[in-house]
Formats: structure tokens, C-alpha cells, sequence
């Protein structure tokens, strides 16, 4: 088979020379890595590298899905019914709305002799992150004021503030643990490049683009992972990822050009899964590290670009057709959804763009737009500037590896950018409060009266008085346009038809391959 056909000739020697840059093609046609076998799988990735992999240091998406082959979570989300279930957790409960208590599971042991896993080892972690202020303190943890073991097995946990979505975000997005004994014996340095884990798979080795996890012979759950080995490689061109596919270079591998993947449909030997996402594609204004007099701290302005983005364009020619268009943070599920559009529309309307901008007296401006190593956003940023040029704004391109994104996006040294991030939970706040609040650290973005409406919304327990409170803080972010949402993307894999027990799932940094066998 050819995953190439319909291709255009320029394209496809774009990606054969890609691929000798790569190091993916070989003289002899097979790639070096490990061995192709029943019990091994070999996956292709985007992006340059993989970076940090311990859970109390940020992660980037490459990271993140090796991460959660060798960790298990304190939780586990159920993505048909939008609920939490156990996974290290073997239960929890919240006997008053200040009051938590997890138990761990018993039984479970770190990697490689370094003992049960105990309430201990979540302690020492959520401390570890409380007093190194990493980035879990402003997304997950939050809401802790106090903690306490009560025995070997429970952590009783006291809240700030009536919180609902602690299973989801504080227990699902921050519920990584570390092996206490472990991290400390190790040190922070290694940990992250070699970490212990409680999960399925172990890391075997890891060099440069490329990591190989094994088996975890003491993993908790009986007759798991089906696999014993598990190589992952970085290659930067999707239809290089494609092309190593097809000459059984690779196994699976994760986000394909959706352009290629008619093409890749025709054959019976791929399986092509997309799954609507917990993601979106948006804009970002630094609107409180910049100067009031920058052209975007103009409410009208923003409004504008809002105005003249045709969403659905970009769902058409960057994701064929593999996305959502839509304005809004909240998608379909989730408390306070109300529909893909609430006040913009999927193809704009230009005339209601250049009227603003007309009102705001601008005379147009050029502004540096930042963007990440995914190249389907670096396509997206090239057609939306060709778009906000229609109304005298010029896009300034600057494109950068994930690190040196994200150096500058944290640290909110920026004047614009365009990216996609995928939701930790299936819960509104986890869609809005990071984004938008004072405390959060996404858009600069700083009003009272959002503040007050994405802190009630945290502590409210009705879910009837959650979603009033969710739509007015929709309506007050499609007013003020700090962040400009494009679109939910699909979540896109390609994979051999002979793997079976893949669970695909909405979240971009979940592959999870514990359950996955060669029939």
C-alpha cells in the first residue's frame, strides 16, 4: 500500500527528504530500534523532543504521553459517562464540603524495589509542589489548605473553599505521584529524566528523540500490559510519520495531517481513529504585561479579529474536517455547554470587523504572533493572519520549539500567540478559571468581576446554579475577547490494523497502551 497516493509530487519529495533528515530511512529498510515483535510496539511522535518526564515538573504533550505509560494516576477519567474512577485511588470520599479523604490502593508497588506505593508518597508530593510553587499550585492544587495522614492508606485533605471538581482536576490533572524514597535518594535532576513510576511500563532507555519503555513486572493489575515493550521516536513532519508507517518503520503514530488521511482510509492494513477532542485551537492576548496603549488592549479591536476569523475555513483546509468549529471554552458534555456558536458565527462576518475597527480609530498595526513545533498550527497562523490582513492587522509569524514556547507563554512574555491545549476534566472550570482569572497564569487577563464569577462558580455545589453562572461567563468572555477560541480539534491517530485494544480518548496527551495486543 502507499499512503502517498493523491499526493502531490512536491509534496511527497518534501516528505522523503524529510525522512533522510530524520534518520527514519535506513539502507536496509528496517528501522534499528527494537525488533519488530508480537509483543513489542513501535510509535512515531510529533515535536523535537521529550523532555521532562516527573510529575512535579511541567510536562509538554510529547512527555505527557510517555508520562502516563509509566505513572498512574490517583484517578482515571470515564470519557463515556464524564466521570472520575479509581485507578491508585481505591476510593474517596468528601464527608463535609472542606473535607476529602483518599484512599490508596494497597498492593501497589513503585518500580524497580523501591516499595509500596502509601498515602505517604502523595503527601510528600503535593508538598513537594506546594513548597517548590510549580505549576500545580495555580491548576490543581489549589485548593488545598491543609493535609494529614490518617494510617498508611489515607490522606485527609482540607479545602479553602467548597470545591466539586476535586476528583477531576485536583486528583485526575494533579494525581501524579513520585516515589518519595525515590525522588529523594535520586534527586530532582534525575527523576525527571528517569523516573520511577507506578504504572505498567518502565523506562528501559532513553536517548535524544527517542525513549523505550518495558514491562513492569510488578504492576497491579493482573495480565497488564499486554506488551513488553513500548519505543517511542520523535519525528518532527507528519507525513514523515506517515510515510515510516507504511514501510513498517513504525507501528502507530500520533498526530497525522489530517490532509493525508483520506488517503490512508483506502487501505485495510491502517486503522484511522479520530475522536472529538477536549482541545481547542485559540488566540491569546498579553493584556496586563503590556502597555494600555498596545492596539490590542482595545476591546473593539479584539472583538474585530474575533469578527473576521472564518472558523469554519480553518476546520476545512487546515483540519479536513477533522474539527469542531466553534466561539466558546465549554464543549458538548460539559455543564454550561449551550451550542458550537453562541455570539460570533462560523464564517465571520468581515463587515462587522472592519465597523469596529473603524470605531476603535485604529489604522491598522503589526503585532510578533507566537506559535508552537506543531506544524498544523503553523499552517493555521498562516491562514489566520491572511484573514486579520483583511482589516489592517499584520501577524508578525515567530515559530518555536515547545520549550521556548512555553518559556515565553508562562512567563507571559508575549504579545499574541495562537496554540492549541487541551481541558485536564471533564468539568467547566477546568475550561475557564486557569484561562481567566487573576490567579491563573494563560491570558494576563484580570477583571473583578470575572474573578467573582469563575470563584462562585468553583465553590457552588448546585449543578443548576453552576450552569447559570458558566453562561454568564461565557457571555462576559465572547464580550471581552481575551482568549479567541477557533475550535475543538479531533484527536488523530493511524495505527496497524493487526493492534487491537486501543481506547482512544479526547484528551491529546492520553495514549494509553497497557491494553493494547497484536492479534
Amino acid at each position: 500500500m502507499t499512503v502517498t497516493q493523491g499526493l502531490t509530487r512536491r509534496a511527497l519529495g518534501r516528505g522523503l527528504a524529510a525522512a533522510a533528515g530524520s534518520g527514519l530511512v535506513y539502507g536496509n529498510g528496517v528501522a534499528p530500534a527494537i525488533a519488530q515483535g508480537k509483543r513489542d510496539i513501535r510509535v512515531g511522535m510529533f515535536g523535537s523532543d521529550f523532555g521532562n518526564l516527573s510529575p512535579v515538573i511541567r510536562t509538554d504533550i510529547q512527555g505527557s504521553l510517555v508520562q502516563f505509560n509509566i505513572f498512574d494516576a490517583l484517578v482515571t477519567t470515564d470519557y463515556a459517562n464524564r466521570k472520575m474512577v479509581p485507578l491508585a485511588a481505591e476510593a474517596w470520599s468528601n464527608p463535609d464540603p472542606l473535607t476529602w479523604r483518599i484512599k490508596i490502593r494497597e498492593g501497589m508497588k513503585w518500580q524497580r524495589g523501591y516499595g509500596e506505593v502509601t498515602a505517604a508518597d502523595l503527601l510528600y508530593t503535593w508538598n513537594y509542589h506546594i513548597q517548590s510553587k510549580s505549576f500545580q499550585v495555580s491548576t490543581a492544587l489549589f485548593p488545598i489548605d491543609t493535609m494529614k495522614l490518617d494510617g498508611k492508606w489515607v490522606l485527609e485533605v482540607k479545602t479553602k473553599l467548597p470545591f466539586g471538581a476535586f476528583p477531576g482536576i485536583t486528583m485526575g490533572y494533579g494525581g501524579l505521584m513520585v516515589s518519595e524514597k525515590a525522588h529523594k535518594e535520586m534527586g530532582n535532576d534525575a527523576y525527571s529524566a528517569k523516573p520511577i513510576g507506578n504504572g505498567p511500563f518502565m523506562i528501559d532507555s532513553k536517548q535524544g528523540s527517542e525513549i523505550v519503555l518495558v514491562r513492569n513486572p510488578e504492576y497491579w493489575q493482573p495480565n497488564l500490559p499486554k506488551l513488553d515493550r513500548v519505543m517511542y521516536r520523535v519525528v518532527p513532519d507528519s507525513l514523515t510519520r506517515l510515510e515510516a508507517l507504511e514501510k513498517n518503520e513504525f507501528d502507530f503514530v500520533t498526530h497525522p495531517d489530517p490532509q493525508h488521511v483520506a488517503d490512508v482510509k483506502k487501505f485495510t492494513d491502517l486503522t484511522v481513529s479520530s475522536t472529538p477532542g477536549w482541545e481547542w485551537d485559540y488566540q491569546c492576548f498579553n493584556l496586563s504585561k503590556r502597555p494600555p496603549t498596545e492596539p490590542w488592549q482595545n476591546k473593539a479591536v479584539r472583538q474585530a479579529i474575533s469578527w473576521c476569523i472564518d472558523r469554519q475555513a480553518i476546520v476545512d483546509e487546515i483540519y479536513y474536517g477533522q474539527a469542531l468549529a466553534t466561539d466558546n471554552q465549554i464543549p458538548a458534555g460539559f455543564i454550561g455547554h449551550r451550542g458550537q456558536f453562541v455570539r460570533y458565527s462560523p464564517h465571520g462576518d468581515l463587515q462587522k470587523a472592519k465597523d469596529l475597527v473603524a470605531k476603535s480609530g485604529l489604522h491598522g498595526y503589526t503585532v510578533e504572533v507566537i506559535t508552537s513545533d506543531k506544524d498544523w498550527l503553523r499552517k493555521e497562523l498562516e491562514l489566520v493572519a491572511a484573514m486579520v490582513s483583511q482589516i489592517g492587522i499584520n501577524y508578525t509569524i515567530k515559530n518555536m520549539d515547545m520549550g521556548g514556547y512555553n518559556n515565553l507563554w508562562l512567563n507571559q512574555r508575549f504579545d499574541q500567540l495562537l496554540e492549541d491545549i487541551t481541558i485536564i476534566a471533564p468539568d467547566p472550570d477546568a475550561t475557564s478559571w486557569w484561562f481567566l482569572h487573576t490567579g491563573g497564569s494563560a491570558s494576563a487577563y484580570s477583571t473583578p468581576t470575572m474573578d467573582g464569577l469563575l470563584d462562585g462558580a468553583r465553590a457552588e455545589r448546585d449543578p443548576a446554579k453552576r450552569e447559570t453562572m458558566y453562561h454568564q461567563i461565557v457571555d462576559l468572555t465572547l464580550e471581552e475577547c481575551p482568549i479567541i477560541y477557533h475550535l475543538n480539534s479531533n484527536n488523530m491517530r493511524v495505527y496497524n490494523k493487526k493492534l487491537a485494544g486501543f481506547n482512544p480518548a479526547p484528551q491529546e496527551f492520553t495514549e494509553l497502551f497497557a491494553t493494547v495486543y497484536w492479534t
